[in-house]
């Protein structure tokens, strides 16, 4: 959609999106599994504004065992896929999760990377060298391809750019609830509980301020809707006008509609959990 229609959300739109997004996550990891193909591609939004992931292909259920290293699209994977590591937790999800978030932020993909090394040298850009801290993180996962990369291809002392990247389109408090996602070390990246802010855990009270920040999120069916894309030409005309309507109604009641017409993927059920 993002692709085809162009389509800019606004941060309502964006916080009613990604919150869905993570419920669906929090579900499945609270039943052990784990989705391993996180991605904008694989995220449906029906007429109703109700965001269904899809393609289970790669999930498994989860537990503590060696799992096969070359899931997820490249451009979703988390560092420690990209260093080969067999001993992953369900916190991949979440790396991919925030880039899915940073995408919506800018309407276009964050990292892409056509190879591992590719990929691992723009996160350093994006996120600054990892920490020795980290590293130690990274090497207690038994990932294969750090030494390599720490002696060839690693630049040390890099910073943080990620203030620097989204700042000018969004608020600081965006900028401390993406990095809870994006972070070398898989044990400290946030649950998808913490970043729904729910119950006692560490990083639930940070992430809570981004949701109560204004503008908070819609409700799901205020979100704009969009024609199926089968025709681009027709489809680009619709989401314009889709787009003036969400303009015009939060100029004059902060509230957004949306166009009738059916769900973005209609027709694709079969591939929904």
């Amino acid at each position: 959609m993002l692709d085809e229609l162009h389509v800019k959300f606004t941060m309502s739109h964006v916080k009613c999106l990604f919150r869905q997004l993570l419920e669906g996550l929090d579900y499945l990891h609270r039943n052990e599994v784990i989705h391993r193909d996180v991605k904008m591609q694989n995220i449906l939004l029906t007429a109703k504004g109700v965001l269904k992931l899809a393609d289970f292909g790669m999930a498994r259920a989860y537990s503590p065992r060696p799992l096969t290293p070359g899931v997820c699209t490249i451009w979703y994977r988390a560092p420690e896929l990209l260093l080969g590591t067999k001993y992953y937790t369900p916190s991949i999800d979440l790396w991919s999760a925030g880039l899915v978030l940073a995408e919506l932020l800018q309407s276009t993909p964050c990292l892409t990377g056509e190879t591992p090394i590719e990929q691992l040298s723009l996160i350093v850009k994006l996120l600054g060298s990892p920490t020795p801290e980290d590293l130690a993180a990274l090497s207690a996962m038994g990932c294969p391809e750090l030494i390599r990369w720490r002696r060839e291809s690693l630049s040390l002392g890099r910073a943080d750019n990620l203030e620097r990247k989204y700042l000018s389109e969004t608020s600081l408090e965006t900028i401390k609830f993406l990095q809870g996602f994006l972070r070398w070390d898989p044990h400290v990246r946030w649950t998808a509980a913490e970043a729904l802010g729910i119950g006692e855990g560490r990083y639930a009270a940070i992430s809570d301020r981004w949701w109560k920040e204004s503008p908070r999120a819609v409700e799901k069916e205020l979100l704009p809707t969009f024609p199926e894309i089968r025709n681009p030409e027709h489809a680009r005309s619709m989401a314009d006008r889709s787009n003036l309507r969400a303009e015009l109604n939060e100029e004059s009641n902060g509230k957004f509609g949306g166009v009738e017409g059916p769900g973005l993927f209609q027709g694709l059920s079969k591939r929904i959990l």
